[in-house]
């Protein structure tokens, strides 16, 4: 009888690069590159989320998701949308998204006032019978 095991890709940062952080600037929103599920059949990915506020933080971070077909075209309102806690310095946080081909995580600050640093990490799975 075959037995079905979660397989998981190779981690990868997604926001930042050599696990460095990107500084958000006023309320601009930066985006993730592009997380593809749709080519290797992935049903999910696991995404970490790391922000290190600045001292004494008066702006939160809104963490965003987009939705794409193709992976370049993403929606124009995310998904989902939730924020950050400047009161839990630095904050890691997690979630799943699971049934869309493609998507991109934005986040921005809630204000002008800091310029918060964040990076983000992915890992996606799908399921393999052995």
């Amino acid at each position: 009888m075959a037995t079905i095991n979660k397989n998981w890709a190779s981690q990868s940062q997604i926001i930042g690069t050599s696990d460095g952080y990107i500084t958000l600037s006023g309320t601009t929103e930066s985006y993730s590159s592009d997380v593809d599920l749709e080519t290797n059949g992935y049903e999910g990915a696991h995404i970490t989320i790391e922000i290190d506020y600045d001292a004494s933080p008066t702006d939160e971070v809104a963490i965003k998701l987009y939705g794409s077909l193709d992976g370049s075209n993403y929606d124009d309102t995310p998904i989902w949308e939730m924020q950050g806690d400047k009161s839990v310095d630095p904050q890691q946080l997690s979630f799943i998204v699971k049934d869309v081909a493609h998507f991109r995580i934005g986040v921005q600050q809630t204000g002008s006032t800091n310029s918060h640093n964040v990076r983000a990490y992915v890992q996606c799975w799908n399921y393999q019978s052995t």
